[in-house]
């Protein structure tokens, strides 16, 4: 089973990296072009993004619907709960739970906990059955800075999208790169205000990741009172490859790190090094990073915990 195509077709939360297009040299000798009017869709992802940076804590429930290339059918249903520190450098404390099942008839759990003393994991995996494992704070900091090395985030530890844009401001600006949004008429989604936007692709379908389904088109809703991601619908023509729906989102709900913790369900807990499935991932993960980190910075090119 590839965990990383399971990943990325629940998709739970997920929001892709940002980038940025060339900033092309004025020509002096014409005069100065006036301020660009920003797209409305560009407005939007700006305002939910002000929403999460506002929000203290939120929890968010959602299902999903998708297919594997194969043709087989994924679910997942799957709750966040995001704790912002006190202070603005603080990094939040996460707590997720997702189950997931095959149209096969294969099921599966994973829950999971991020804090100031690492990630703890707990899996029930139809391949290698239930797990416990705790990933202390030091291993925790070596993956952040071989995510940003790589520009990877598949591992846990590696930048958080779903923590830093839990309202889906990420995954809104992506899809706005990848397809031609336009706000439609309506404004409401049940008893909801909004907007909804919809789209074709415009990206080549050679810069598109060949383990995932091709969508050729995508419609979105965004709600108004929360600026808040509620609806993602990816389509192939008339069939529907990925469903993704929020079912209920509470911001400013009172959290404290103890309801941040994970049900072990009478498992033993294991440090990371010993379960090797994981270990062997991060341990390779590192020494890649730091081959690939620039050999001229000096201890910048190590690994954190290897900076003495």
């Amino acid at each position: 089973m590839n965990r990383a195509v399971i990943v990325s077709v629940v998709g739970v939360f997920a929001g892709l990296g940002l980038g940025l297009g060339p900033v092309l040299a004025q020509d002096a000798a014409k005069p100065p072009a006036a301020p660009r009017e920003a797209d409305p869709v560009e407005r939007l992802v700006a305002a939910m993004r002000a929403a999460e940076e506002a929000a203290t804590s939120l929890r968010v429930v959602l299902k999903t619907q998708g297919q594997l290339p194969s043709g087989l059918a994924v679910t997942t249903e799957g709750t966040l709960r995001v704790l912002r520190g006190t202070q603005p450098q603080d990094p939040p404390m996460l707590h997720s739970v997702v189950s997931y099942g095959f149209g096969d008839g294969l099921r599966g759990l994973v829950e999971s906990s991020q804090t100031q003393n690492g990630i703890e994991i707990y899996e029930d995996n139809p391949a290698f059955g239930e797990v416990l494992v705790h990933l202390p704070a030091e291993v925790v900091t070596d993956l952040q800075w071989a995510g940003k090395v790589l520009d990877r985030a598949d591992l846990p530890g590696m930048a958080d999208r779903r923590a830093e844009a839990p309202l889906g401001s990420r995954m809104v600006d992506d899809l706005r790169r990848q397809f031609a949004l336009v706000i439609g008429p309506e404004g409401k989604r049940g008893a909801d205000a909004g907007v909804w936007l919809r789209g074709d692709r415009r990206a080549k379908v050679a810069d598109l990741d060949p383990e995932l389904p091709l969508a050729d088109r995508v419609e979105l809703f965004v709600r108004s009172k929360d600026h808040a991601l509620l609806e993602v619908v990816h389509k192939q023509g008339d069939k529907v490859v990925e469903h993704i729906v929020v079912t209920e989102l509470v911001v400013g709900e009172p959290l404290e790190p103890k309801d941040l913790r994970v049900d072990g369900r009478g498992q033993r807990v294991r440090e990371v090094q010993q379960y090797l499935p994981l270990w062997e991932q991060i341990e390779e993960v590192l020494t890649k990073a730091e081959s690939k980190a620039d050999a001229g910075a000096g201890k910048e090119g190590l690994r954190p915990s290897k900076r003495k």
